[in-house]
C-alpha cells in the first residue's frame, strides 16, 4: 500500500499541523505558505491575477493586479488557519467575531414568505462565524460543499459545523444532494450555497459578470430556489477592524418553475444575484479568494 502523497505531507502533514498544534508560528507559517503557493503554483497565480483585474477594475495596473492577487492568496491561508484552529470554538465564541451585521430587517422579509430561503455567497471572508451568526436566526441551516482533500482541514470543519448544527451536503453526490435541498426548502429551512465558482461536477453557465462578458457561473442557486420559489438572500462576509463585517445585500425574489442552465443565465433574479456578488468584490477585492477560471474551458489570457 502506498503512503501519502509528497503534497498531503507538505500541506496537511506539516503546514496544517503546525497551524493546529504551534500556535507562536502560525503567522509564519501561513506567509510562508502564501509566498509559497504565489511562486510555486502557476495556475492558481494565473487565475489570482486574472480575477484581481476583474475585481479592481479595467484601470488596475499590472503591479496592482499582482498585489491584489498576492493578498488574496493570503485570504485563504488565513482563512485555513481560522478553521483549523477554531474546531473546538462555541457557537458563542465564533458570533462574537462578527463585530458588524447589516440587513437582518431584509433577511427576516424573506423570510416571511415562509417558503425556504436560498442563502448565496461567495468565497470571501470568514464563513463559519457568518454560519453561527445565521444559526442564531434559523433552526436548520443546510450547506452545499465541495469537501477538501487535505484531511487534517475536512475533519476540523466538519467538527465545527456538527458543533454549530449545521447539515452538510456534498457537490459529489449530485441528485441525493438537491432532492434533499428541496425538501429543506419545502420545509422552510435555510439552504446556504456558494454563488461565484462552479465546482468539480457542476455544469456552469457563461453570463457577464465583472466586465468579464461570457463567465462561467454556476446556475444551482437560482436552479434550486426557483423549484420551490423560495427567496435569494445574497450574504456576504469580509475581514474589518476589529472582526468580521457580515451582510444581506436585500432579497430576491423568485417564483415557482422550472429552469433551465441555458434559461438561469439571463433571468432577471440571476442578473441581480451577480449584481450583488459583484458589490460584495468591488468593496473588498483583496479578500475574495477568487482561485477559480471562470473563463472555464477557454485558454488563459497572458
Amino acid at each position: 500500500m502506498s503512503g501519502p502523497s509528497l503534497e498531503r505531507l507538505l500541506i496537511d502533514d506539516i503546514y496544517y499541523r503546525t497551524l493546529e498544534t504551534v500556535p507562536p508560528l502560525r503567522p509564519f507559517a501561513r506567509s510562508a505558505a502564501q509566498a509559497a503557493a504565489f511562486a510555486l503554483a502557476a495556475e492558481w497565480r494565473r487565475n489570482l491575477m486574472f480575477n484581481a483585474g476583474l475585481a479592481l477594475g479595467t484601470t488596475a495596473s499590472r503591479s496592482q493586479r499582482n498585489q491584489c492577487a498576492y493578498r488574496m492568496m493570503g485570504a485563504m491561508q488565513r482563512f485555513i488557519s481560522e478553521v483549523i484552529t477554531s474546531r473546538h470554538l462555541t457557537a458563542n465564541e465564533l458570533r462574537s467575531r462578527v463585530v458588524r451585521f447589516e440587513g437582518t430587517a431584509e433577511y427576516l422579509a424573506a423570510r416571511s414568505l415562509r417558503r425556504g430561503v436560498v442563502i448565496a455567497g461567495i468565497h470571501m471572508g470568514s464563513f463559519e462565524p457568518a454560519l453561527a451568526m445565521l444559526r442564531g436566526l434559523e433552526q436548520r441551516v443546510h450547506v452545499l460543499f465541495q469537501p477538501d482533500a487535505m484531511p487534517r482541514f475536512e475533519r476540523a470543519r466538519r467538527e465545527l459545523r456538527a458543533r454549530l448544527g449545521v447539515i452538510e451536503h456534498r457537490v459529489s453526490d449530485g441528485l441525493s444532494a438537491w432532492g434533499e435541498l428541496l425538501d429543506a426548502l419545502k420545509a422552510d429551512e435555510a439552504v446556504v450555497i456558494h454563488a461565484d465558482r462552479t465546482m468539480p461536477g457542476q455544469a456552469g453557465v457563461r453570463m457577464p459578470f465583472l466586465g468579464l462578458p461570457d463567465a462561467e457561473l454556476p446556475p444551482g442557486p437560482l436552479r434550486l430556489a426557483s423549484s420551490v420559489g423560495s427567496p435569494i438572500v445574497p450574504t456576504f462576509s469580509a475581514r474589518v477592524r476589529g472582526g468580521l463585517h457580515s451582510w444581506a445585500d436585500g432579497w430576491i425574489e423568485t417564483r415557482c418553475e422550472r429552469l433551465t442552465a441555458a434559461d438561469a443565465a439571463s433571468h432577471p433574479a440571476q442578473c441581480a444575484l451577480v449584481a450583488a456578488m459583484e458589490r460584495a468584490i468591488r468593496r473588498y477585492p483583496d479578500q475574495w479568494m477568487a482561485f477559480a477560471n471562470l473563463r472555464g474551458s477557454a485558454e488563459h489570457l497572458s
